[in-house]
């Protein structure tokens, strides 16, 4: 997805999903398939649990076994969304994004965003980062710990006539708002079980993007490199053992990657219905250790999110078409219920 950041530097153009690249045998579902983790969460089989999915009207909950949903938190005002669900590791706790309507003041265009929490069930909302710039934008916050959250801090800054785009992975302390930089070039993250080390998206120096693993406070190291063809990396989530890195990308094989450098990241409203353009992405998955991606699900979706099941056998996965269900055991897809454009998606208990 490219998300051109305009001269009033507040007009976003998304652009993903239809087409696609070639694949070769390798790449193709049914030829290799990931082994399930041998590490299995103690809740959380299969058909248990719920899905957290943000929506056009908020925060929405899915019984993945009544296969019922509602709404969890209602958007506050028609023009406030709701983005990028998470919830802590005891399940007792959500974070997500609140996107105000954009405002013109003191003659000044701002489309930023906020980061919330809230108990499990909805109640308790409160703000803990309130954006203090216009069009400071914060994204995907996933929590540390109990008393932090970290979260994609973008930050916008004009010098000579030049925007420049600074995306900065940063810690919030839950409790004062306070924010410290962890990692720079950071388009989109995930957490390991305990915390201690992240997966990221970080634009290359040639074309393209990288997959990138790091112990939090140490080196990066490369999980999946340019020559794997897959860009852009989108949803990095680890398994609950930590052994596999799940991912959303296209397959680029034959196909010229796009580059993302003085782009912003997407704070937009959820749009009544996706455009046709751009590369199609599949779901991937990796060691944790890096190597060569199995392709777990050929669904050529809209920039598609996904999440693990507690027990590692299943990722859940929210497109623009439909809300599926990937069965590692076997190879299944299945469709289990409505898509929503651009979604964010969270499994808990």
């Amino acid at each position: 997805m490219l998300v051109v950041v305009s001269a009033a530097l507040g007009a976003i153009l998304a652009a993903c999903g239809g087409g696609g690249g070639a694949s070769d045998g390798a790449r193709t579902p049914g030829a290799a398939r990931t082994a399930v983790p041998t590490a299995i969460a103690a809740s959380g089989g299969a058909g248990t649990g719920f899905l957290i999915v943000s929506k056009p009207e908020g925060l929405g909950e899915y019984d993945i076994a009544k296969k019922k949903s509602r709404t969890l938190i209602a958007n506050p005002t028609p023009d406030t969304f709701l983005l990028d669900p998470a919830v802590s590791r005891d399940g007792a706790m959500l974070t997500y994004v609140v996107q105000p309507p954009p405002i013109v003041e003191g003659g000044k265009y701002d489309a930023g965003s906020d980061v919330w929490v809230a108990n499990r069930d909805g109640s308790g909302a409160r703000a803990v980062f309130t954006h203090i710039a216009p069009n400071q934008l914060a994204r995907f916050p996933q929590f540390e710990d109990a008393a932090h959250i970290l979260a994609i801090v973008q930050e916008l800054t004009v010098t000579s006539g030049a925007t420049k785009v600074d995306y900065k992975l940063e810690r919030i302390d839950v409790a004062t708002g306070q924010r410290s930089d962890v990692l720079t070039n950071v388009l989109a993250f995930g957490l390991s079980p305990d915390a201690k080390r992240a997966a990221f998206a970080q634009l290359a120096p040639q074309t393209g993007e990288t997959l990138q693993a790091v112990e939090l406070g140490g080196a990066p190291t490369t999980l999946v490199g340019l020559e794997q063809n897959l860009s852009p990396f989108n949803s990095p989530r680890y398994s609950p053992d930590g052994s596999k890195v799940a991912f959303s990308s296209a397959d680029q094989t034959g196909a010229v990657a796009p580059r993302r450098p003085g782009y912003a990241l997407a704070s937009f409203a959820p749009m009544p219905a996706p455009p046709a353009d751009g590369l199609p992405e599949d779901i991937w998955v990796v060691d944790a250790a890096g190597g060569t991606p199995t392709r777990v699900a050929d669904i050529k979706e809209d920039l598609p999110a996904l999440s693990w099941s507690g027990d590692g056998r299943h990722i859940y996965v929210i497109g623009s078409q439909a809300l599926y269900d990937v069965d590692l055991t076997n190879g299944a897809v299945d469709r289990i219920g409505e898509g929503a454009f651009h979604a964010q998606i969270v499994w808990t208990p």
